[in-house]
């Protein structure tokens, strides 16, 4: 017998990186949550990885040009 099962993972709306190919979630919360702890940034409906966003000196939000470099 088949069994179809379904997995989350977050990929960054940037680079196109994956949170980690290894760890993937049976909720959507669930990778939203961890990768929150891995520094990724959580918007709306985007998802941003550390290497994508940053503040800049008078603590506004800086995001890369969203894919500038597709993985």
């Amino acid at each position: 017998m088949l069994l179809r099962k379904e997995f989350f993972n977050v990929k960054c709306d940037c680079c196109g990186c994956i949170a980690d190919e290894c760890m993937w979630h049976k909720t959507e919360e669930g990778a939203r949550c961890e990768v929150r702890k891995r520094g990724w940034l959580i918007r709306i409906d985007k998802a941003y990885c550390p290497e994508c966003w940053d503040f800049d000196g008078n603590d506004n939000l800086i995001i890369k040009k969203e894919n500038d470099n597709e993985r």
